[in-house]
């Protein structure tokens, strides 16, 4: 989902504490929200739904924490404070409604932010799926993973025709190393070779949903 179904998500079935982390920097998913937006709105000059400041709306969004996280280290620091401190505050106030409605702690571009550093690798996500999960688990949170569609598009280079529609690949079917690429290059050139689906390594911590 995009930045804005991602919010919208987030409010209506979140309970407080929730914590939005975004993998990008603020200025970049603002952006991205904005876009969003302009692509959602309809054509009778209505403002988009988020944009309402309506009672749910202003009540809610105040019990969702944002952090933005630009980096793979600052992902993985985040998510180790975390566990020692939000839990620490937050993890007993936690509350319990009954329904679908539930604490969240809530990565937003969590394969995308690995996808062009050394630790696009089992190896790699694995650390960092760990932490989060982790953290979550401490603070009695469901970890929640999203990808944006608009950071897995396929490249015009690679379609027949550049004038079709860019459809984004399939993130979960993603084939990755089983070592970051700096332990990789070892004399054993066998690991090398080796590739695992990104949807096998989420999976042994999350339930996919398309």
């Amino acid at each position: 989902m995009d930045a804005v179904d991602m919010i919208d998500y987030l409010l209506q079935n979140h309970v407080a504490p929730t914590t939005m982390i975004v993998c990008s920097s603020r200025e970049q998913f603002l952006e991205k929200v904005q876009l969003s937006i302009k692509k959602q709105e309809s054509s009778d000059s209505m403002p988009h739904p988020l944009l309402l400041p309506t009672i749910h709306q202003l009540a809610t969004s105040r019990t969702v924490q944002m952090a933005f996280v630009p980096t793979l280290p600052h992902l993985r620091a985040y998510s180790s404070s975390f566990t020692a401190e939000e839990g620490v505050q937050h993890g007993s106030a936690a509350l319990a409604k009954p329904g679908s409605q539930v604490s969240m702690l809530a990565v937003y571009g969590f394969l995308n932010l690995h996808q062009c550093t050394t630790e696009y690798s089992v190896q790699g996500l694995s650390r960092s799926l760990a932490l989060a999960v982790e953290a979550a688990d401490a603070c009695k949170m469901q970890l929640v993973l999203v990808e944006d569609p608009g950071d897995w598009e396929i490249e015009t280079s690679e379609l027949d025709d550049e004038t079709e529609a860019r459809p984004a690949r399939d993130v979960w079917k993603e084939q990755v190393p089983i070592l970051n690429s700096s332990l990789a290059l070892s004399d054993d050139r066998a690991w090398a070779g080796r590739t695992v689906d990104i949807g096998a390594i989420v999976r042994k911590w999350c339930v996919i949903k398309h």
